[in-house]
């Protein structure tokens, strides 16, 4: 693995530190915005209870050795009825199959950049 290999696989384990404690951070604050913002305590309470599930979701069925399009399809089963949820809970209009494909190309990436280290 070259210093820039080993540099950007640093970064992607970073970001995943990072994200991994933004959801939690975002269900923390749950409370803070339901007192300081009413009026939007829901749609923020149900995207962030959303957002931590379809990753919680994603994780579960991403498998590091099952080909791309194997995953995609598992992580947009998987979140499909999630994004369903919130687009009920919030009064917004469900999402397409091409959106949850997007989503899950979304999800599917970022598990992909972070779980596999580069080549030696």
């Amino acid at each position: 693995m070259n210093k820039i290999e080993t540099a950007l696989h640093a970064v992607g384990k970073t970001f995943e530190k990072i994200f991994e404690d933004t959801d939690k951070v975002a269900l923390f604050a749950e409370p803070f915005v339901n007192r300081a913002f009413p009026a939007l305590a829901p749609l923020y309470n149900a995207a962030a209870n959303g957002a931590a599930a379809a990753i919680a979701a994603a994780k579960s069925v991403h498998n590091p050795t099952a080909s791309d399009s194997e995953n995609l399809c598992a992580i947009a089963v998987a979140v499909e009825p999630i994004l369903l949820k919130f687009a009920s809970q919030t009064g917004l209009t469900p999402p397409s199959t091409a959106v949850v494909l997007l989503y899950a190309q979304d999800l599917q990436q970022g598990l992909k950049n972070v779980a596999t280290p580069p080549a030696a």
